[in-house]
């Protein structure tokens, strides 16, 4: 905290004043120079100091300060003005520094021929106001208080003074003396106390003393714990319905789908119950395209595709994309057409135009085959496709996606209404079904495919 290490000054051309709340945490000074030596200025110094007695300044907080500040000294010198024009003093006008203490926080002003500077280590350095070359300014460049005609102009300054450092006020003749590159801070106190005979000699230092015995952290209460996580929760809460757009039933339903995959089916009841605790309706839902890429080659079946790859299909051939990156990962030419494909969780399921079906590893190695006893009965391109709130945590109703013959329709399942639609430029030939761990369907269009998500708005 901060303590007083020297207070000294010459009366009537100087004065130090203070006052400190019982703590220690919070207190004013208040020091005025002076350069004649003049019965009347005991007057107006005592003036001065009744002024701000009645201002009760301990009580105004860091937020109120600099405002007060800037009024508070304003009609202040205005009354001085009124005062000083009165008397036959040379210089109608006072030397003043005013600070404020909150803890090791100063916030003061200066008018005239006080100036300031806080030790840093080995170093000096002046806050507030330069002192250099003040003795060559005029009346106004020197600003002091009471003798302009005219509104004073002033800056509230704000200085924190770190451990073991000192703040020091002294008038500008001891100023040029001390506050120097060269002076040692070892012996700064010393060095100033050798001016104490000069005329009007007055300073101000202040030292942020460590205490020998910190006390010790406050703790919090339960009650303030639980106060403090109640506002968390509901804060977090509102963030999430705001900004969410149902972030923990997507990472949730994402999860879910990992775990089928990985076939650990224990985990499911408890991610579907953990659903139900967030679940809110859904305000609006968009059709997005968000890819579209020409290919090389015709599309001759509906597109499959797992969580981390898109299968398509030409005639015999087979192309595996990664979703990721979109890059070609492999492709596989067959000796007969491909009427469809299905991907499945042990790999993917291939029905061939001779009756017969395979089955392909990650890598497109066949694992098995089988001549079906009849022809295969292809599913139709385009069929409708409902997605119910289980394969979509973002929605609290079923939707049903209605392919066009150039677009797309979202319907709401139960009450009919057109929920979003996507006009396309070209025929639709293809729709996939909906890709519930990406959100989105892959469709294709003349030659190219377009991957289509599906935005919800919560």
């Amino acid at each position: 905290m901060l303590t007083i290490q020297r207070l000294f000054a010459s009366y009537p051309q100087s004065m130090c004043e203070y006052r400190a709340s019982k703590d220690g945490h919070y207190g004013w000074f208040l020091c005025t120079y002076h350069q004649e030596n003049h019965l009347v200025l005991e007057e107006i110094q005592a003036e001065i100091k009744l002024e701000i007695l009645n201002a009760n300044v301990l009580d105004l907080s860091k937020l109120e300060i600099e405002h007060w500040m800037q009024n508070f000294f304003s009609e202040l010198h205005w009354k001085l003005h009124g005062r000083f024009i009165k008397t036959d003093l040379q210089e109608k006008g006072i030397s003043l520094l005013f600070a404020v203490l909150y803890d090791c926080d100063l916030y003061f002003v200066q008018f005239g021929r006080i100036f300031c500077a806080l030790t840093k280590g080995k170093n000096l350095k002046t806050v507030g106001k330069s002192w250099k070359n003040y003795y060559i300014q005029s009346l106004d460049e020197l600003n002091l208080l009471g003798w302009s005609e005219r509104d004073i102009k002033f800056k509230t300054y704000k200085c924190h003074i770190p451990e073991n450092e000192h703040f020091i006020a002294l008038p500008g003749n001891i100023a040029k003396e001390i506050f120097d590159e060269k002076t040692d801070v070892q012996s700064i106190i010393p060095l100033i106390e050798t001016h104490s005979s000069d005329s009007g000699a007055m300073w101000l230092v202040l030292k942020n003393t460590p205490l020998l015995h910190k006390p010790p952290k406050k703790k919090l209460t339960r009650l303030e714990i639980t106060t403090l996580l109640l506002l968390l929760g509901t804060i977090l809460a509102i963030i999430y319905m705001i900004f969410g757009n149902r972030m923990i039933d997507v990472a949730l339903h994402r999860t879910a789908k990992e775990i089928e995959t990985s076939q650990i089916k224990a985990s499911t009841v408890i991610l579907e119950n953990l659903g139900k605790v967030v679940n809110a309706p859904a305000r609006s839902i968009e059709l997005q395209p968000v890819l579209n890429a020409e290919l090389s080659y015709e599309i001759t079946s509906t597109p499959a595709f797992d969580q981390q790859n898109l299968y398509l299909v030409s005639a015999n051939h087979l192309y595996v994309y990664q979703l990721k990156t979109r890059t070609l990962l492999w492709q596989k030419a067959l000796a007969d057409s491909i009427i469809s494909i299905k991907s499945m969780p042990f790999g993917t399921e291939l029905y061939l135009s001779n009756n017969k079906m395979i089955a392909l590893d990650e890598k497109g190695n066949v694992k098995w085959s089988q001549v079906l006893p009849a022809n295969i009965e292809s599913n139709p391109r385009l069929d409708f496709i409902v997605i119910t709130p289980k394969r979509d945590r973002r929605i609290d109703r079923s939707i049903t996606v209605v392919p066009l013959e150039r677009g797309i329709s979202v319907l709401d399942s139960q009450q009919g209404l057109i929920m979003s639609e996507l006009q396309l430029k070209e025929k639709l030939l293809y729709l996939s079904d909906y890709d519930d761990y990406n959100n989105c369907f892959y469709a294709i269009v003349g030659n190219k495919l377009i991957c289509i998500k599906l935005n919800v708005v919560n």
